[in-house]
């Protein structure tokens, strides 16, 4: 509530501010963020969500998986590779990102559990 009318959040402890665990344009991605890069020729589904896919080293990660793997984009607009290289198995949910996941948590039958 408080960050809605524009105050900044502050850690009742410290007084620190308090930020999302996100990376803000400009800022460096975290050291372990490259550990995980192997992770994404071993994946067998990629889900891509609220991004513009415009912002290196991120942005080419869409690409980064094998050809066979189906791709999800839930997204405001086509970006990356799901507007300039699809793929046969690429699936895409245009709109705001909280329907498009309530849709899919719908489709999968896990809505008890969220």
């Amino acid at each position: 509530p408080d960050v809605m009318s524009g105050k900044v959040p502050r850690c009742p402890t410290c007084n620190g501010v308090v930020k999302p665990d996100i990376v803000f344009f400009g800022e460096e991605l975290p050291h372990h963020f490259l550990k995980y890069l192997k992770d994404f020729p071993l994946a067998d589904l990629l889900i891509v969500m609220g991004t513009s896919l415009e912002v290196e080293p991120f942005a080419s990660l869409a690409g980064a998986v094998r050809a066979s793997v189906p791709r999800l984009l839930i997204n405001r607009d086509l970006v990356g590779p799901f507007a300039w290289r699809r793929r046969p198995g690429d699936v895409v949910q245009l709109g705001d990102v909280v329907s498009g996941v309530q849709e899919l948590v719908d489709a999968v039958g896990w809505r008890r559990e969220m």
